[in-house]
């Protein structure tokens, strides 16, 4: 995560799943915590990879499962140019292993679709809900 100037600054927000749709609703749910700011939205792999770059985000919020190619080979690229980055896997399909291959990949944690929130996304960051480190 990078620094911010204030523990009270938002973390900057990528969202990067190809329904538009889920994407609308995860806005909305992270603009009502002054924890987090949505600064960019991308409907695919290839989307997500240039806008990091341009964006650099604090956090990205990645959909496993995309058409161009899969948010894990999307997250592998992203961390192998900017290792630091917070990537974050969602997915419509529960579990199936992917809390153990974020891990592996280097991804921040895995969280269902279902249970995407605030607070589990403060909870997979590590951080408090006033997005100081916990």
């Amino acid at each position: 995560m990078q620094a911010h100037e204030q523990a009270t600054d938002p973390l900057q927000v990528l969202l990067v799943d190809d329904q538009e749709m889920f994407r609308g609703l995860v806005k909305e749910t992270l603009s009502t915590d002054s924890t987090f700011s949505v600064i960019g939205e991308a409907a695919t792999g290839a989307e997500a990879i240039a806008l990091t770059g341009e964006l650099t985000p604090d956090v990205v919020i990645m959909d496993v499962q995309m058409d161009d190619m899969t948010g894990i080979e999307a997250t592998r690229h992203i961390l192998s140019t900017m290792p630091k980055q917070s990537v974050v896997l969602t997915s419509m399909s529960p579990e199936r292993g992917y809390s153990m291959l974020a891990t592996e990949i280097g991804a921040r944690g895995f969280i269902p679709k279902k249970n995407l929130s605030t607070s589990s996304l403060c909870d997979t960051l590590g951080i408090n809900e006033l997005g100081a480190a916990a």
